[in-house]
This record gives C-alpha cells, sequence and structure tokens, in this order.
C-alpha cells in the first residue's frame, strides 16, 4: 500500500468517520448511493453507474440507466446524481439567498413542487412533467441533485427523495 492509500483511512480514523463516509467524500458520484438502493428503485438488475466529473465546478455525479428503447417513451430509465460545492455552482451568491431560491420554488402552490423537511439546510422536489422527479438539496456546502426519469416516475416520488436524504448523508 503506498503512502497516499494509507492517508485517507489515517485522516478518516483521526476524524472519527468511518470508511464508507471517506470513501463517499472522496470517490466519485457513484459512492453517494449504495448499488442495492439503485436496485430497489430500479426493480430490476441495474448494472454499475457510470462516473461522470466536471473538474472546472468540482462536481462528481453518477449516471444509471435501464431499460429498453432510446429514450423514457419507449422504455428506457435514466437516474442522475450529482454533488457540487455550491460555491461554485452560484459564486459570489450568499448561502441564505441560495435557500430562498430554491425554496421558493416549493411555495409556488404548484403541486409538482414541495419543500423536504429534515434533509441539509434546505431541499425540494420538484417535477415539471410525468415522466421527471427532480430533488435537490443543500448540504455542508454542496449541491446534490437527484433525476428520475421514466414513465409514470411521479409514482416513485418518495423513493426519489429517499434517494437524496441517503446521498445527502454520505456526503
Amino acid at each position: 500500500m503506498t503512502k497516499y492509500g494509507l492517508l485517507i483511512p489515517l485522516a478518516s480514523a483521526l476524524l472519527g468517520l468511518d470508511a464508507s463516509t471517506a470513501s463517499a467524500q472522496t470517490g466519485d458520484g457513484c459512492s453517494l448511493l449504495l448499488p442495492a438502493e439503485v436496485q430497489k428503485l430500479a426493480g430490476v438488475q441495474v448494472g454499475p453507474g457510470k462516473p461522470e466529473k466536471d473538474a472546472a465546478l468540482g462536481m462528481r455525479g453518477c449516471s444509471y440507466e435501464w431499460g429498453t428503447g432510446g429514450n423514457v417513451q419507449s422504455g428506457k430509465t435514466y437516474l442522475t446524481i450529482s454533488a457540487t460545492p455550491s460555491a461554485k455552482l452560484w459564486p459570489g451568491t450568499d448561502a441564505k439567498v441560495v435557500q430562498q431560491g430554491l425554496l421558493a420554488a416549493a411555495k409556488s402552490n404548484k403541486s409538482d413542487a414541495a419543500a423536504i423537511p429534515g434533509v441539509g439546510d434546505a431541499a425540494v422536489y420538484e417535477s415539471n412533467a410525468e415522466i421527471r422527479v427532480t430533488t435537490t438539496a443543500l448540504v455542508k456546502g454542496y449541491t446534490v441533485i437527484v433525476t428520475f426519469e421514466t414513465m409514470n416516475a411521479r409514482t416513485k416520488k418518495d423513493q426519489v427523495i429517499g434517494l437524496l436524504k441517503a446521498a445527502a448523508g454520505r456526503l
């Protein structure tokens, strides 16, 4: 094991973090969700996620696809997750303003938007179409977004919110 291979476990031990927390903080975006969590939402066998990064923004993400066809209407399903430092996503914007902006969508009296209590500094659910559910949370200086696209995605709203909560807990 290299000296760098020892650094993360040592730092984790000193900070009181367990190994799964350390890997979620330093790993790719696919470490934010467990395969069993994605599998439960899918209800079918799902392959590993495809890690995604944007070095300029510091974003790490992961995308999953399953089903047949080339789009949602023909049977394809998409699940994406991303975690981006909020300061890089909205440079120069006060964190309270970002929170207010996020929560404003939930207060708009739309039936397809709602605040999600108990997740980070602010979290919302939005669905601009029957085939799409998006959850967004401000957690520990990050903006975490989970998007699910499939036929009748709104019927899986609570499960998608559960995935957001799980990912937020791993930051």
